[in-house]
């Protein structure tokens, strides 16, 4: 790099636990160069959060386009900003920027390291983090790492926050970095220290796409840290954004991506909210009455918090510079506990694409991998519960569905009574972790054989059993792939015995729901939900032909005498 009269050689070193470009095979080109005085930036003290105005800075606006430009990765127009409620952040000044690189992806990791080693590296000259200076960087955030150009000794430190950051690296710029008046953009270098603009609001922000020389005062007023959820957007971080996406079924990276944007959605969508895109009160507010997250005092402090003044000795920095949740000061009462698990979910519609704590919900309830995605397996189970029940086996969780489940999982419901549903042991219970496939041999292959029907019964899976298991596969919805594994296993059990989850389930006449319904559809009678007088009848004929005592009340041994009557059908 030539300065303006004097030829600067950036020396490269690499921050301990991070591997240079080279190691992992991957090249990458040299950092931008441009003509630079030889003096450098005086480094800032650290300059923390004091108000609140998160509007991007036209220095942090260039830094990112020059680097997300330069190298062709991630976006200028993400991570610079966040809500003024997340704790203390340069985020909420518009003076951070989160550059979406993963340590996952070599390319992108080998981009990282060298980035962040020519930022803080020591020049020609041996003066530490030369470059990070002339762009005004306070602090560096990579890879469980944190370099400081305020402590420059400390090099590479441990970071021990709540993100990790190995999917982005986390860039904070003093007030001069923030508003372009270092040496990079300038072409000077500063001598001072800008201590960042007064906390009256009166100026507007300028044009975040050229650094100007001049620090306008912030367009909103300070704002104390908020005890209750604060909103949220696209580009926030922080813990409060990743215990949202434990909720919604996303990885809780802390980072509101377009990722969690569209599984925020799905889970706003399947709880009846207005589709927003946002954290917003009205979803916090659902997933606290869900009691999916921890209620937080609505209450502001008695007392704003005051505006520091700017101080002559630099603020101490945080350890964690991280944002943390305020600690609420009366927790709220908390909702009255409903009588099933999934009574709250009762009204909802889930279909294929859902996402959230109520599919979560679902597939528990549903004995199914619990990992809050509605995908093809989730909808084979529904699809499967739903012909045991006689309901419309459409895939989709309405509220006749969510009844279904409620009775099953032993929930109380105005429509029936029930004790907890036994596991019942079938042919197919100690096979559901056997794996089939073609070229296997044995029992388990002829208790298959024999369940998928129209095969010789040789215990040889062959060319003919695939197919037969491709077809038993399409049918219920699975993936066609010929093998046998736990959700072929199920579907065999759900066809044979659809009728099992009841057996725990007592119908009397005047009982009422969607156990009733199933009743009723299996001894062809008119669907209403009501156990009436026909109903009994029908019940005690049953009961005849099973030479069960003809009580007209179905427990375990109907439920039984009837499923047996439905395979013979």
């Amino acid at each position: 790099m030539r300065a303006l009269g004097v030829l600067t050689i950036p020396v490269i070193t690499v921050p301990v636990g991070m591997a240079s470009a080279s190691a992992v095979g991957v090249t990458v080109p040299p950092p931008p160069s441009k003509a630079l005085p030889s003096a450098l930036d005086i480094a800032s003290p650290y300059q923390a959060q004091h108000l609140c105005d998160p509007h991007a800075k036209p220095g942090v606006v260039a830094f990112a386009k020059l680097m997300s430009g330069y190298y062709k990765l991630g976006t200028a127009d993400y991570g610079i900003t966040r809500n003024c409620n997340s704790g203390v952040t340069e985020h909420s000044e518009g003076r951070a920027w989160d550059w979406m690189l993963s340590v996952a992806k070599p390319n992108e990791k080998a981009v990282a390291d060298a980035v962040t080693q020519w930022l803080s590296a020591p020049d020609a000259l041996g003066r530490p983090g030369a470059m990070a200076r002339r762009f005004g960087i306070m602090y560096i955030i990579w890879n469980h790492k944190m370099w400081r150009a305020y402590d420059p000794a400390r090099g590479w430190a441990t970071y021990t926050g709540s993100v990790p950051h190995t999917d982005h690296i986390h860039f904070s710029f003093s007030w001069d970095g923030a508003y372009g008046h270092t040496s990079w953009w300038t072409g000077k270098a500063i001598t001072t220290v800008d201590p960042g603009p007064a906390s009256t609001p009166t100026a507007t922000t300028p044009n975040p796409t050229t650094p100007t020389p001049t620090t306008p005062k912030p367009t909103t007023p300070p704002q104390p840290p908020s005890a209750v959820y604060s909103l949220l957007v696209a580009g926030a971080t922080g813990p409060d954004v990743a215990l949202a996406q434990k909720v919604i079924g996303t990885t809780p990276d802390g980072v509101f991506g377009p990722k969690t944007q569209a599984a925020l959605v799905a889970w706003q969508r399947a709880h009846g909210l207005k589709v927003t895109g946002q954290l917003d009160p009205a979803t916090w507010a659902a997933m606290v009455a869900l009691k999916l997250i921890p209620a937080r005092s609505t209450s502001a402090p008695s007392t704003p918090s005051p505006t520091p003044s700017q101080p002559t000795t630099p603020a101490k920095p945080p350890t964690t510079p991280s944002p943390t949740p305020s600690q609420p000061t009366t927790p709220a009462k908390p909702p009255t506990t409903p009588s099933s698990a999934l009574a709250p979910y009762a009204k909802l519609t889930l279909a294929q694409g859902a996402t959230g704590a109520a599919v979560v919900a679902l597939q528990k309830s549903l004995g199914i991998t619990s990992d809050g995605a509605f995908g093809p397996q989730t909808m084979a189970a529904v699809k499967a519960f739903q012909t045991r029940r006689n309901l419309p086996a459409t895939g989709i969780v309405g509220p006749a569905t969510w009844a279904a489940l409620m009775v099953t999982s032993g929930g109380s419901t105005t429509a029936s009574r029930s004790t907890a549903t036994p596991r019942v042991a079938t042919p197919y219970t100690a096979l559901l972790s056997t794996v089939l496939r073609v070229g296997s041999h044995g029992t388990a292959v002829r208790t298959l054989q024999r369940a998928l029907g129209g095969l010789s019964v040789d215990g040889a899976f062959g060319a003919r059993t695939a197919a037969a298991v491709k077809a038993l596969q399409k049918a219920t919805g699975l993936p066609q792939t010929g093998v046998v594994d736990v959700t072929v296993w199920q579907a065999l059990e759900n066809r044979d015995y659809p009728l099992r989850a009841y057996y725990g389930t007592v119908l009397r006449p005047g009982s009422r729901g969607a156990a009733v319904t199933a009743l009723q559809n299996a001894l062809r009678l008119t669907p209403d939900g009501t156990f009436g007088p026909g109903d009994e009848s029908a019940v005690k004929a049953l009961q005849g032909r099973a030479k069960l005592a003809r009580t007209g009340v179905v427990a375990t041994l109907t439920w039984q005498a009837l499923e047996a009557e439905l395979r013979r059908r």
